[in-house]
């Protein structure tokens, strides 16, 4: 299902509707447009939440992988990282079952 957005909530209206619209006391008007507005509202606010958390969320796992790097050796800080992001990408499970080649990876503390 479409959500609507403020744009939408207007511009689905026609020309004659708007006039009919706006030749009804204000609060017919009011009651017709109110609940297109809320939907729209809540959807944009929806979209600023969404937008917000992921602002967070970058910003937390680049203050992790910058204190991770100055706490430990930065070439096994750099492998522990380029794992993580491999496995959620692929997954835990696909990761494990790949077989990693070569001598095993010291992990940070």
């Amino acid at each position: 299902m479409e959500r609507p957005t403020l744009h939408d909530a207007f511009s689905t209206l026609t020309g004659g509707a708007l006039a009919a619209i706006g030749s009804l006391s204000s609060w017919i008007a009011v009651l017709v447009l109110l609940p297109r507005l809320l939907m729209a509202l809540a959807h944009l606010m929806t979209q600023g939440s969404a937008a917000w958390t992921a602002s967070r969320r970058d910003s937390m796992w680049t203050r992790h992988e910058d204190r991770l790097l100055a706490l430990v050796d930065p070439l096994v800080g750099l492998q522990h990282l380029e794992r993580v992001r491999r496995d959620s990408v692929q997954g835990p499970a696909a990761a494990a079952d790949s077989g990693n080649e070569g001598p095993p990876q010291e992990s940070p503390p």
